[in-house]
């Protein structure tokens, strides 16, 4: 699935997941030889970054967020953070496959802009293809009857999955960045986040690692730990 990246990684990064009850922090070194080499974690309650911010702010005080980086000693500038569902739509749109290359993205444009509830000129988008789930493409041509294999034939067609954002709520979020000291480079679904992670971990047939870099620790769920680790890991890798 697509994301939504800003500028080209470097070597040392920081991912970032805001939750409701908790900041938390894992910072990435490549190359990612190993997990315990490679990977810093730290979550703490985010409460304790309230008092200026407000209970209210959807993002934690920076100077707050900017102190805690300080004591966990983590020196990554460059940030990846995960989309919340509230910014973020998904969709699927489906095309001619004789469709020129030069028109796929204005078809596409044309396709979003009938689906989304603020303005195009007001949206940061992107889109990859994707296998068609019909049932029929994971079978052996061989096996189906030759009507139905020549009637897909002549009805090509391509999918596209895009993800889309406001152009404003990705400003705003980039601008908090700075603030906190660090440089925003990639917004994504958090799923596509948390699927980097679980490659990741099939990959190097490693177990997570968690090392609390800081004294306010947390328990961190499954689910936050990939996200976050994904994250972190979106900065590092190609």
């Amino acid at each position: 699935m697509p994301g939504l990246r800003m500028k080209r990684s470097q070597q040392v990064g920081l991912g970032m997941l805001i939750t409701e009850r908790s900041l938390i922090m894992v910072q990435s070194q490549a190359p990612l030889a190993t997990m315990k080499e490679a990977m810093a974690w730290h979550g703490q309650p985010r409460e304790e970054g309230l008092d200026t911010a407000g209970s209210d702010s959807e993002w934690p005080d920076p100077k707050w967020v900017r102190q805690v980086k300080r004591r966990c000693g983590f020196q990554a500038k460059l940030l990846a953070m995960a989309i919340p569902e509230a910014q973020l739509k998904s969709f699927q749109i489906q095309l001619d496959a004789d469709i020129a290359r030069s028109q796929l993205k204005a078809q596409l444009q044309e396709r979003l802009q009938d689906l989304l509830p603020w303005s195009l000129a007001d949206t940061l988008w992107d889109f990859q293809a994707i296998q068609a789930d019909d049932g029929l493409t994971a079978v052996d041509p061989n096996s189906r009857p030759a009507w139905l294999n020549q009637a897909m034939q002549q009805q090509p067609v391509h999918n596209f999955e895009i993800v889309a954002m406001p152009r404003e709520w990705a400003g705003q979020c980039e601008h908090w960045s700075k603030q906190a000291g660090l440089l925003l480079i990639r917004l994504e679904p958090a799923w596509q986040a948390s699927q980097r992670w679980q490659t990741y971990l099939n990959n190097n047939r490693a177990g997570l690692l968690q090392e609390p870099a800081a004294v306010y620790d947390i328990v961190l769920s499954p689910t936050e730990q990939a996200v976050a680790g994904g994250l972190a890991l979106g900065v590092v890798q190609p």
